[in-house]
C-alpha cells in the first residue's frame, strides 16, 4: 500500500496476512455477509439453523461471514477453510429505550482465540451514545494494532441533527474519515441512493469502502444492479446481510453478487 508521495505504509505482518486471507477468494472486490443482526431482531433467515446457513452462504461465493462471537462454537471449522471469519464486537437490541445505542460485548483478545481473521465494530453517529461508542472504536483499534487484527468500521449516521443529511456523500465520506482516524483498516458505509454520489464518496474516504445493502430489494435482479453500482463507482466491496439472508433463494441471491465481485473488472462495470 503506497501513501501520496510515495511512502509506503507497512501494516504489521499479522494483520497483512489475516488481510490477505479475508479477501483471498475473489481477487478484487469482495462480498462480506454479516450475519450479527439476529442478536438485534431475533432469529433471521426465516429461523432456519444457524450453521447450515453460514455454510451454505460459504459454498454460494461470499468472502467472509460476520457474526458475533458465541455463534462460532455452532459452527464446523472446516467451514471457514474457503471464507474469512469476522467477529462483531458491538450490541444492541431494537427493545431498548435507544435503539442506536451499541456497546462492546467481546475482545479483539476473544476474537482471536476463535480464530477470526477480524473483527467489527459498529458506531452510530449523532447519536445520544455517540461519545462512548467513538471511545470503544478506538480502543478497540489500539487492540487491533497490538495483535495484528484487521479491523472494519461500520459506522452510520443517526439521530435527529443528521436526519436529513445521513445519506449524502459529504456525510458519509466524514464518518469514513473518523473511522480512519480512529484506526480503523476498512469502513462499511450506507449505500447513497446512486452511482454518481458512491463515487464521489470513494473518492473523498481514506479507507476501501464496504457498502451495506440494507432491506431485501425486491428480487435478485435488483440486488444484482445495486451490488453492479456500488462496484462500478469503486467500492473495495460489499457487506450484504438483510438483502441475503431475507431474500427468497439466499444462496441464489449470494451466487449471483459474487459472480458480480469476482468476474467483472472495473472498466466493464464503469
Amino acid at each position: 500500500m503506497t501513501a501520496s508521495g510515495g511512502a509506503v505504509l507497512l501494516r504489521p505482518y499479522g494483520k497483512a496476512l489475516r488481510l490477505a486471507r479475508l479477501t483471498a477468494r475473489h481477487k478484487g472486490r469482495h462480498l462480506f455477509v454479516p450475519l450479527d443482526h439476529s442478536l438485534t431482531t431475533g432469529s433471521i433467515a426465516g429461523g432456519r439453523p444457524y450453521a447450515g446457513l453460514v455454510q451454505d452462504l460459504i459454498v454460494a461465493g461470499a468472502d467472509a461471514i460476520i457474526v458475533h462471537k458465541g455463534r462460532i462454537r455452532s459452527i464446523e471449522p472446516g467451514a471457514f477453510v474457503g471464507a474469512g471469519l469476522v467477529v462483531h464486537l458491538s450490541a444492541g437490541t431494537m427493545h431498548y429505550a435507544d435503539p442506536n445505542s451499541k456497546v462492546l460485548v467481546g475482545s479483539v483478545e476473544e476474537a482471536a482465540r476463535w480464530g477470526a481473521d477480524g473483527v467489527s465494530v459498529h458506531v452510530n453517529v449523532g447519536s445520544a451514545t455517540e461519545p462512548a461508542q467513538l471511545r470503544d472504536l478506538g480502543l478497540v483499534a489500539g487492540e487491533c494494532d497490538r495483535l495484528g487484527m484487521p479491523l472494519m468500521a461500520m459506522m452510520y449516521a443517526r439521530g435527529e441533527s443528521l436526519a436529513a443529511t445521513a445519506s449524502q456523500p459529504r456525510t458519509l465520506a466524514h464518518l469514513a474519515c473518523i473511522a480512519a482516524d480512529l484506526g480503523a483498516d476498512v469502513v462499511k458505509l450506507p449505500y447513497p441512493g446512486s452511482r454518481a454520489a458512491m463515487r464521489e464518496v470513494v473518492e473523498m474516504s481514506p479507507l476501501p469502502v464496504y457498502v451495506a445493502g440494507g432491506d431485501p430489494l425486491g428480487g435478485l435482479e435488483r440486488t444484482v444492479e445495486l451490488a453492479r453500482d456500488i462496484l462500478g463507482a469503486g467500492a473495495a466491496g460489499l457487506s450484504f446481510g438483510r438483502c441475503i439472508f431475507d431474500a427468497h433463494d439466499p444462496m441464489a441471491v449470494t451466487s449471483a453478487v459474487a459472480a458480480v465481485a469476482a468476474g467483472v473488472s472495473q472498466d466493464a462495470l464503469a
